[in-house]
């Protein structure tokens, strides 16, 4: 290799890492033109110990050590902890690539030689790679970490204690009040196709990263999210007078969240206008979530479920109601009339044709359900007696 051409391009190093510098801060959409001085500062030295670690391993005809690589690996981990984008990072590098192929070619009178410029270029590939996987394990490590907290600061407030401490330590802000919006994921059709096990988890993590990054883009980047695939919480920081506007902007972003997973998700609401309100608050949309009644296509919130959610709640008179249920259950045939009769409004006609049966044979029905239970559908206190047992036990 040319020991008096590498020299000269190693003085000009100072110089071609200045114009990376600048050149990097002209591109960058997050700096737009403006040179912060830890930039100036940090880049710039970073730029002159890559290219003359690069240079060091082509005179010397080797691959740079890790000890020598170790100054920019420490960098590039302190950069992905500072939450620069990896894309911006090789961004930053790819320049100072540029910059010191330009001195080269300057060095040698305009023409790079072509078995020098190979060399350079594969030694400075190996420090990128290095420096790439460092911010990417780094960005791994931070935002794991990042993601975990905001699970447990969740979790610590729908349990009603104190999250204070780990959100200041991840500088979450807490709200005052929220809204809660507990969903639950369907099977994504791309996890029904995978034929193994780490296709599905694969598929299920990529839905949920989606799902996420969908939430904070339409419900706002402060929203505190515990889910996994099969669905969990979203806290949306609000006011007390906010209920109305919350739920407006959760039944808007919906089809969008949908959208965004490919997955079906079932959805409810509810508002805590306090903090000490969050548990209450958390548990009602738990609860909406798995009730009968609730709409696929919408947003489920109780004054749509007042009936169903009371008779979820668990009372000595649910015992009763559940065997009600059980009875029926023994003959499907009269369970299936049942919920014929009651979604045709008690029309025997209608609930035939649904049934495809003869009106005589539902009247049979009818009277067989009464002699079964006790309770005869054709009266108001047994209609709304075998309703009851039937919502009582779709809800459990």
């Amino acid at each position: 290799m040319s020991q008096p051409l590498l020299d000269a391009v190693e003085r000009r190093l100072p110089a071609a890492a200045d114009r990376a510098v600048r050149e990097y801060v002209r591109r960058s959409a997050r700096y737009r033109g403006r040179w912060p001085e830890h930039v100036r500062e940090h880049m710039a030295h970073s730029c002159r110990e890559s290219a003359r670690l690069a240079l060091r391993a082509v005179r010397e005809q080797r691959s740079p050590t890790g000890a020598e690589l170790e100054l920019l690996r420490e960098r590039a981990r302190q950069r992905a902890d500072e939450g620069l984008p990896v894309a911006d990072f090789v961004t930053a590098y790819l320049v100072n690539i540029q910059m010191t192929w330009e001195e080269l070619a300057r060095a040698a009178g305009g023409a790079v030689p072509g078995e020098l410029g190979a060399a350079l270029l594969h030694r400075m590939h190996e420090i990128v790679d290095a420096a790439v996987q460092a911010h990417q394990q780094e960005h791994q490590l931070v935002h794991g970490e990042e993601r975990f907290a905001v699970h447990e600061i969740v979790q610590a407030l729908v349990a009603g204690g104190s999250a204070a401490e780990l959100a200041h330590r991840f500088d979450v802000r807490l709200a005052d009040a929220y809204g809660v919006l507990a969903v639950r994921l369907g099977e994504h059709p791309a996890t029904g196709s995978a034929a193994d096990g780490i296709g599905r988890r694969i598929a299920e993590r990529r839905a949920l990263h989606r799902l996420v990054a969908e939430v904070h883009r339409r419900l706002g980047a402060q929203a505190l999210t515990a889910l996994d695939p099969d669905g969990g919480l979203v806290l949306l920081p609000s006011a007390p007078e906010r209920s109305a506007h919350d739920l407006r902007a959760v039944r808007e972003a919906l089809p969008r969240l949908r959208a965004a997973t490919g997955a079906p998700i079932a959805a409810a609401f509810a508002h805590a206008p306090t903090r000490s309100a969050l548990p209450g608050a958390a548990q009602q949309a738990r609860d909406l979530l798995r009730l009968p009644g609730r709409r696929d296509d919408d947003v489920a919130v109780l004054p749509d479920l007042l009936l169903e959610y009371q008779l979820s709640r668990d009372s000595a008179a649910r015992s009763g109601l559940t065997a009600l249920a059980r009875e029926l259950r023994r003959r499907p045939e009269l369970a299936a009339t049942l919920d014929a009769y009651l979604a045709h409004d008690f029309n025997r006609h209608r609930t035939a044709r649904a049934l495809h049966v003869h009106p005589n044979t539902v009247d049979n029905r009818l009277s067989r359900i009464a002699a079964r239970t006790g309770a005869d559908p054709r009266t108001a206190r047994g209609l709304l007696l075998l309703a009851a047992a039937r919502t009582a036990e779709l809800a459990e």
